[in-house]
Order: structure tokens, then C-alpha cells, then sequence
């Protein structure tokens, strides 16, 4: 009886509702055919296939080149260029590194026989750029030495990374 029922209900449809039902199925059909793949025009002016899925789910991974950029012509070049020269500054530059480099490796800090088991430019590039806008406020604020070390030592402290010992 319920089948009686529902044959009728189809037999109602008017060919404009069936007309939208099958335009329904084929939009629902043909999204399925694109999963992750988008066509573009690449640089050479040829038609190329991206997969969007891809570029979505490792978009968060560290990427070396900007990595590298944000390490050596950011955060390097910065603090060359704005830390006191000369040899009798060295000892003043070294916190700072000391300081910098335990955020970096994510509180790895530098022992006594000078090791420190990570390395600073092999951290992550969320970290690097975190490191590098306190660089550029501390600049930005015409800081001192004091103040950049005391920042970095703040930050590294929040963070649980504690403080040098020797």
C-alpha cells in the first residue's frame, strides 16, 4: 500500500520538478569528479592541474625557502645591522644570540662545553617570525641593548624555556 502511495507521489512530478531533480544529481555528480583539482594557467601559458587538496592539508608545513629568508634577510640581517660593532661588544651580542637562539630551538639553551643540541635556524617558521617582530618593535622603538635583551629574555621565560645559569 505504502509503494501504491509512493508511485503516485512520482507520477504527480511535474517534468519541471524532475527537470530540477536531475539537474540536482548531475551538479552533485560532476563536484564529485573535481575532488581536490583545480585547472589553471600556468606561468608558460599552458593549462595545469593543481591539487587543492594538497596545497590545503600541507599549507601549515614549514617551507625552507621562507624559512630561509625569514632566518638569514630577516632576523640576521637585522641584528647585524642594529647590534653594537666591534670586539668589545661581542660578550653584549652573545646574549642576545644566546637569547634568540634558545627561542628558536624552543628552549634548548647553549651548555658549558658550548653545544646546544639544536640549531636556531632549523626551528620553526612560526617561531622565526614571531623572533623576527620583536626584532623589528625592538628597532621600531629605538630600543636598547638592555631592552632587546630583556624582550627576548621575557619571551623565552613565558614560554618555559627559563633563563642561562651560567
Amino acid at each position: 500500500m505504502a509503494e501504491n502511495e509512493k508511485d503516485k507521489d512520482e507520477a504527480k512530478k511535474t517534468a519541471k520538478q524532475l527537470a530540477d531533480e536531475q539537474e540536482k544529481l548531475e551538479i552533485l555528480a560532476r563536484a564529485g569528479h573535481v575532488k581536490g583539482e583545480q585547472l589553471f594557467v600556468g606561468t608558460t601559458g599552458d593549462v595545469e592541474r593543481e591539487n587543492e587538496l594538497r596545497q590545503f592539508a600541507l599549507g601549515t608545513i614549514e617551507d625552507p625557502e621562507k624559512k630561509f629568508d625569514v632566518y638569514y634577510k630577516g632576523i640576521g640581517r637585522l641584528l647585524l645591522a642594529h647590534l653594537p660593532k666591534g670586539l668589545q661588544n661581542k660578550a653584549a651580542r652573545n646574549y642576545i644570540y644566546e637569547e634568540k637562539n634558545t627561542y628558536l630551538t624552543r628552549g634548548k639553551r647553549i651548555k658549558k662545553d658550548g653545544t646546544r643540541g639544536a640549531d636556531g635556524r632549523m626551528g620553526y617558521i612560526a617561531d622565526a617570525e614571531e623572533m623576527l617582530k620583536v626584532i623589528m618593535d625592538w628597532i621600531m622603538d629605538n630600543g636598547t641593548m638592555v631592552d632587546l635583551y630583556n624582550k627576548l629574555r621575557e619571551l623565552n621565560v613565558s614560554k618555559g624555556y627559563g633563563t642561562r645559569q651560567f
